[in-house]
């Protein structure tokens, strides 16, 4: 059967289950519900765990022949399968799963977690017979609405006063990063023990705790905010920023302009482009702007850039006039904020 993660908790308050596949797109949730598993198991007597993770040398007959066997220590074992990201697991790990769900052991728990599985992953006899015998839960990624909401959740269930647009913000910054919205969750209950939190101070606490992120960066990028850019991308650099994630978060949002100027240069919807990107509400004013101030020709040019920043980055580019890699990147932040004056 399959459950959301609300309906696995309910079910796991009144009983624990032989078998558990736990997977999905968000892996914060799916470690969540994994480790609600374990603590009801660890309640009814399961003392035992042993995991296994499939890799290239993993050998399927150690999986079957710990369903099988008896420990000296305990009757009762929770054993944890951690599936490759594909979900893929061939002939013979086919095989071990089908046989794994056949012979239920009521001493035996069996959890096995994935991460985003493949379509054709999902096709397989294997996982079919797991949906229809076993508890399944998909942790599918949140649209906006849905992450805004667990954020409000999570705000009420850890008592932490706040004015109603705080959930909308923190929304905005961690744009579906579950994990990363928890620890700042996390950090806020600590740091603002009943009292008020605002807007004003979950934006000074997000740029500034989260030593000048990415997402400030690319805003101020899209806004066309050439000092705030410049000031951001510096102040990263001396706190020791990666400059792989910089370019990453510079290339994600290049690509996606590009995206969109190309359909309004032929007149195409640019919602449904949207839709097709899955980008969120609240940034598609943002991103639209500066489509519409770089042109199809502009973020041309910068995606050019971002493509010799790659080879400078992989030290295949030792033109010494080039400079660093964070010489580049700000050429790039001046193709985003002034494209007359890119050079």
């Amino acid at each position: 059967m399959e459950l959301t993660a609300v309906a696995l908790a309910n079910r796991l308050k009144k009983r624990v289950d032989s078998r558990y596949l736990v997977y999905g797109k968000e892996l914060f949730m799916v470690e969540r519900c994994s480790e609600a598993i374990r603590a009801r198991a660890r309640d009814d007597g399961f003392q035992e765990r042993r995991v296994f993770a499939i890799s290239p040398e993993f050998k399927w007959q150690t999986f079957d022949d710990a369903l099988t066997e008896r420990s000296l220590f305990s009757t009762q074992k929770l054993i944890e399968l951690r599936l490759p990201a594909s979900g893929l697991i061939g002939v013979a790990g086919s095989k071990s799963m089908r046989t794994c769900l056949e012979s239920i052991d009521p001493d035996t728990i069996v959890l096995v977690i994935g991460g985003d599985l493949l379509k054709k992953t999902k096709m397989k006899k294997w996982f079919r017979g797991w949906v229809k015998n076993a508890v399944v839960v998909n942790n599918r990624g949140f649209q906006h609405n849905e992450f805004r909401s667990w954020i409000q959740s999570q705000l009420d269930r850890n008592q932490i006063q706040h004015e109603p647009a705080v959930a909308d913000r923190l929304a905005f910054y961690f744009e579906g990063n579950m994990l990363a919205a928890a620890n700042e969750l996390r950090k806020l209950r600590m740091a603002y023990d009943g009292t008020l939190i605002t807007v004003d101070e979950i934006n000074k606490i997000v740029i500034d705790q989260a030593r000048f992120n990415n997402f400030a960066l690319i805003d101020a990028c899209l806004d066309g905010d050439l000092e705030r850019s410049v000031r951001l991308l510096q102040v990263m650099r001396n706190e020791g920023a990666e400059p792989i994630q910089v370019l990453w978060s510079l290339t994600r949002e290049a690509r996606i302009i590009y995206g969109i100027a190309q359909v309004a240069d032929s007149r195409s919807s640019v919602q449904r482009i949207f839709q097709e990107l899955r980008i969120w509400r609240a940034r598609r004013a943002r991103i639209m702007t500066a489509a519409n101030r770089l042109e199809l020709s502009g973020i041309s040019s910068i995606l050019q850039k971002l493509a010799s920043a790659d080879q400078i980055l992989k030290g295949r580019n030792s033109d010494p006039s080039v400079g660093t890699i964070w010489d580049e990147c700000e050429r790039i932040i001046l193709g985003f904020c002034q494209p007359n004056n890119y050079i």
